[in-house]
């Protein structure tokens, strides 16, 4: 019994449920780590829970500041218990890993493990790349990428991917079947072979610096390309430079002039 003029407090309404040796597991990206928590309305009314303290451990939110308090809403009914999911938001930089925190609920204080899991994520602006091809074999643009993910990602010297050209199939189907002379299936079918074999225009070859981007590292990287030799003059091809989970499409455009340059 408190002294005079003492205030005794409240216990919790709501209160964690798990036995006394439970541990709380959380997993996930690090912008959404998710576990259940098991919970118990001790009270004989409604009541809510707006958000839990963290105690413990050196991990930093979302907004790059310590985690001290994550939000968790539920409302639980007199008596109810339920088991709850609670999501953890950290800084989108935090290294892959398993952390140690303490979770303050109601009267008790749970341990939990916190399993950051890898994410790689790069961005790359601009996001499509248009080509003039004249004269040059080569040429170069620059390109913004940012590191999204947390774990480092590392940049070699060269990379290539297959241009194509624009026509779709049925267009190029029907372009060999007007040039085949049409005297037999025989001749008909090779044409259309031909034409289909003509829309991969050889490979584009990408030079660049090597590079290791950390978390949360912007950098602006020249790349150099490497035109095939097999483009033809005023036609339209496509390709696509996959960087990680990035992609660039290139949309390339020769002129007239590329005739004099790119003979076999």
């Amino acid at each position: 019994m408190g002294s005079e003029g003492s205030v005794v407090p409240e216990p919790p309404a709501i209160e964690f449920a798990g036995p006394d040796e439970a541990r709380l597991f959380f997993s996930g990206p690090p912008r959404r780590l998710t576990g259940s928590i098991p919970l118990i309305n001790t009270t004989q009314t409604r009541q809510n829970l707006r958000s839990l303290a963290v105690e413990g451990g050196d991990l930093l939110g979302s907004a790059q500041v310590p985690l001290r308090e994550f939000p968790f809403t539920v409302r639980l009914s007199a008596g109810e218990q339920a088991s709850v999911r609670g999501v953890i938001a950290l800084d989108s930089r935090t290294p892959p890993g398993s952390y140690e925190i303490q979770v303050k609920i109601g009267s008790k204080t749970v341990p939990a493990t916190v399993h950051v899991t890898e994410v790689v994520d790069l961005i790359a602006q601009p996001g499509s790349l248009t080509i003039l091809a004249g004269s040059d074999s080569s040429c170069t643009r620059k390109v913004t990428v940012h590191n999204a993910g947390n774990v480092p990602l590392l940049s070699g010297t060269r990379c290539e991917t297959p241009v194509f050209d624009s026509f779709d199939p049925v267009t190029s189907m029907l372009v060999g079947l007007h040039k085949a002379d049409r005297k037999t299936t025989d001749t008909m079918v090779k044409a259309v072979l031909d034409e289909w074999a003509d829309l991969q225009a050889g490979t584009l070859v990408v030079h660049r610096d090597p590079l290791v981007l950390r978390p949360g590292q912007t950098e602006v990287v020249d790349l150099a390309f490497e035109l095939p030799a097999e483009l033809k003059p005023l036609r339209h091809y496509r390709a696509s430079l996959q960087l990680y989970n990035a992609v660039i499409t290139l949309e390339i455009y020769t002129s007239a002039r590329i005739a004099n340059t790119r003979k076999k």
